[in-house]
């Protein structure tokens, strides 16, 4: 009997087994609701924000002369030139809030405790995350993974606005998380522009006493012009000497002046609290868990039982084919089943009875 598998065979043998494909289905279900109900639900939170241009530019006047007086690789190194800094799009963002650095400071924060009735006491999050180690080292490893996973972070290049949704098993705790990682975000800033308006203030403070001591050097020179040659408009070399000076005086005031405006603009920059985040949605905790949503359970748990009982009346079916089309291998198969069988349950047998035995002992 050469007989093969047809696909209208095999579609009768699964139908044939209508009572287990529905039998595995129920399981599914029943065993996902079981679950559901077991496991803790979960809420979600969502926060959003955007950027505010905070950009550092070199004053006009270095601009100008960068050049000629090397001062453009200098800025570079100090981050002060370009027209847009890299840390203002939103892109940067969702790399900080996705950070080992600003993930560990969100575990260390403080929040309330909400597993006792009335919240009254605060605890770190990485406690309410019952992560355990035995180091406290490997313990914020394991929850920056963890706070990975559960906080979705995702952006809009047209706009720049940043969304946060934190996910937490209890919905206080999920909004406090996501508000509290916004306001991570703003102090990173915050030290950021500062430290940029402080390498600023010191690279102006440190030209302007240069261009302060040139000018002074350049007005002593045109002085000294002036007492040395009392009748220079009388000499055409003079005159041509005296412009070059004025010139120069000029040139080196203009700068000056111009780095003095820009060393008081830097001063005031540094101590400027103005945030540079603007706050569009601040989590607030839902009303409803985010999981589990019974209807989608119920789809996806019914979806996957139906999958895995077709696959069995399937195999069922192929098995019982290949048995009748090769009945010595079923048969050493089935042998060879049976004696695995019979040793496993004897060496379950003797393992129990030595364990009672010692039980027994005095």
């Amino acid at each position: 009997m050469n007989a093969s598998l047809t696909f209208a065979t095999l579609l009768a043998g699964i139908v044939s087994r209508w009572r287990t494909v529905t039998s595995i289905t129920v399981g599914v279900v029943l065993m996902g609701s079981v679950l559901a109900l077991v496991l803790p639900p979960s809420y979600r939170s969502s926060a959003s924000f955007v950027t505010t241009e905070a950009q550092v530019r070199l004053p006009q006047a270095l601009n100008n002369l960068a050049d000629g007086a090397g001062l453009g690789g200098v800025a570079q190194e100090l981050g002060l030139g370009g027209s847009r800094n890299p840390s203002e799009s939103p892109a940067f963002y969702f790399q900080l809030l996705r950070s080992r650095e600003l993930l560990t400071r969100l575990l260390l924060s403080q929040f309330p405790d909400p597993r006792p009735p009335e919240p009254t006491d605060s605890v770190t999050l990485l406690d309410l995350t019952s992560v355990r180690s035995s180091t406290r080292e490997r313990a914020l490893e394991r929850g920056v993974k963890r706070l990975r996973r559960t906080m979705r972070v995702s952006f809009d290049v047209k706009t720049n606005l940043v969304d946060v949704e934190v996910e937490a098993r209890w919905p206080e705790l999920s909004a406090a998380i996501a508000n509290r990682a916004m306001e991570l975000v703003s102090a990173f800033n915050k030290e950021q522009r500062v430290s940029r308006a402080q390498a600023l203030r010191a690279f102006l403070e440190e030209r302007v006493v240069t261009a302060q001591a040139e000018l002074r050097a350049a007005e002593n020179a045109l002085r000294a012009f002036y007492e040395k040659n009392r009748s220079w408009q009388n000499s055409p070399g003079l005159v041509v000497d005296e412009r070059r000076l004025r010139r120069q005086v000029e040139t080196v005031s203009e700068l000056y002046l111009s780095l003095r405006r820009e060393y008081e603009s830097a001063r005031i920059d540094e101590v400027n609290t103005t945030p540079v985040i603007t706050i569009v949605d601040r989590a607030v905790p839902p009303q409803r868990p985010y999981w589990p949503r019974w209807g989608v359970l119920l789809v996806v748990t019914g979806a996957l039982g139906f999958g895995l009982g077709l696959l069995w009346s399937a195999g069922r079916e192929v098995a019982e084919h290949w048995a009748v089309q090769n009945p010595e291998d079923a048969r050493r198969l089935q042998g060879a089943v049976a004696r695995a069988r019979g040793d496993a349950t004897g060496l379950l047998r003797r393992r129990s009875g030595t364990a009672t035995a010692r039980d027994r002992a005095p």
